[in-house]
């Protein structure tokens, strides 16, 4: 039975607080409790501190400048004694303390010096100016500090640099720790720990993205459920010596649901082939993503050489890079659709909830789209090259007008394929770029070939951008 140490407010060492950091600590605590329920808190510290020491030869650097366990004036047991010493003088309230509000609790208790070196990205020292007052550290509870001591446990390198991932849901944040907490176990229990996890996935925005396929796999409490507000952030960062520096990837609900839904088995299989055609690397030019085998290959003189996902996976992948920032992917789509069939589905998921455009709009193009190649080859190689060139609103107008109205209309039909409405606030609405309506139309008169086992020979040249440079076979 763990003793209770009466100084220490256990609940305080593990209830979620919002502050990414201590969350993760306390994330970290819980699992070790469950795993060690006769150590106290003072106990759970050593077991960490010998880990780090003995097993990870004292590398948190990039966490803690200058703590007990990474001054190099300490060798070997003295981190540990040290560092046991400087928790058990803040839990006994013998060290230097004030009263005050716990800058992350929001408790008034005594408080403690948090600096760089028992807590991440904050300032001490010359540093100051960071705090409140002037104060000579960031001042929290000794709970908040001793959650900070176990950040390490619980987080994952990417690329070199920490990462810890926060979410809205408890649920989301406790399963990113203990996935990791789990790893480190397993590591050590088959003496292969040799320091702080690091992720498969060299590149945040993959990296993250994996994490969200954990999730749809896990399926946390139905916190993965499509019609669920999950949104992610990332912490990407380095307190190390004289260059901490932190960087923020957040991953909107849009996203999230828009993401998940592709992933659902009635979408999967056009999503995917789709997704893993758009990695690419400035190291492997003229790689093109086959279908077939699911690789990338390379041309040489005598043979072709096969490039797998363990290694394609640590390139760039420009979807999940401009899902990641915000930027569109119908440049994406729309290459992918020239050659492939693809379920026109996605398209409105992705542009009703991700770019917000009306289910009217879409529905439009459509029909447009199906008319447009209810004609002879010659006549949609002229509509494809036509709309290919445009560089303006006008252009497109006069296209719909004469291409569509006006042979809708000689044609004899009875309705009118556009009314004015439709022109206005489908068509031409003043928050959708025209070149969005111009770039779904051409994917879904593509699809529509696809569907009729159509091939025309018309190839896009003016609308192709960087965002697009993908190869594919």
């Amino acid at each position: 039975m763990r003793e209770t140490t009466t100084t220490i407010d256990y609940d305080w060492l593990t209830r979620p607080t919002g502050d990414p950091f201590a969350d993760v600590g306390g994330y970290v605590i819980k699992y070790l409790m469950e795993k060690y329920p006769d150590k106290d808190v003072l106990g759970l510290i050593e077991y960490i501190a010998k880990i780090y020491v003995n097993k990870w030869e004292g590398k948190i650097n990039p966490f803690f400048l200058n703590s007990a366990i990474t001054q190099p004036a300490y060798k070997g047991d003295v981190k540990i004694k040290e560092t046991i010493k400087y928790f058990t003088s803040i839990i006994n309230e013998t060290g230097i303390s004030e009263e005050g509000f716990c800058r992350i609790s929001g408790r008034k208790t005594k408080l403690f010096k948090a600096g760089r070196d028992n807590s991440l990205m904050s300032g001490s020292g010359t540093f100051v100016n960071f705090h409140h007052n002037f104060q000579f550290g960031m001042m929290l509870s000794k709970e908040m500090i001793i959650r900070m001591f176990f950040i390490p446990f619980g987080s994952i390198y990417i690329g070199g640099r920490i990462a810890i991932i926060q979410s809205n849901l408890s649920e989301v944040n406790e399963f990113f720790v203990k996935k990791n907490c789990e790893a480190n176990s397993s590591n050590l229990a088959t003496s292969s720990s040799e320091g702080v996890l690091k992720s498969e996935y060299g590149i945040p925005s993959n990296a993250l993205f994996q994490f969200v396929d954990d999730l749809l796999i896990k399926k946390i409490n139905e916190a993965t459920d499509e019609n669920e507000n999950v949104s992610l952030t990332l912490f990407h960062f380095t307190n190390f010596g004289a260059s901490p520096e932190i960087v923020i990837y957040k991953l909107p609900s849009t996203i999230f649901r828009f993401y998940s839904i592709c992933q659902s088995p009635t979408l999967k299989a056009d999503w995917q082939p789709f997704l893993l055609s758009n990695y690419n690397s400035s190291k492997f030019k003229g790689a093109k993503y086959n279908t077939s085998t699911s690789n990338y290959e390379i041309s040489k003189k005598e043979d072709t050489e096969q490039i797998g996902f363990n290694n394609y996976k640590l390139w760039r992948n420009n979807v999940l890079e401009n899902l990641l920032n915000g930027k569109s992917i119908l440049k994406q789509f729309l290459k992918w659709g020239i050659k492939h069939t693809f379920n026109f589905k996605i398209i409105e998921i992705y542009q009703i909830h991700v770019q917000n455009m009306k289910q009217e709009t879409l529905s439009k193009i459509k029909e447009l789209a199906l008319f447009l190649t209810n004609t002879d080859e010659d006549a949609i190689k002229k509509s494809i090259k036509a709309l290919d060139g445009y560089k303006s609103a006008y252009e497109l107008r006069r296209f719909f007008l004469k291409n569509v109205v006006a042979k809708n209309y000689k044609d004899g039909a009875k309705d009118a394929i556009i009314t004015m409405e439709e022109l206005v606030y489908y068509l031409f609405p003043d928050d959708v770029s025209w070149r969005e309506i111009r770039d779904i139309l051409l994917f879904a008169i593509y699809q529509e070939l696809h569907a009729k086992n159509i091939h025309v020979e018309a190839e896009l040249s003016a609308i192709e951008t960087e965002d697009a440079d993908t190869n594919i076979n």
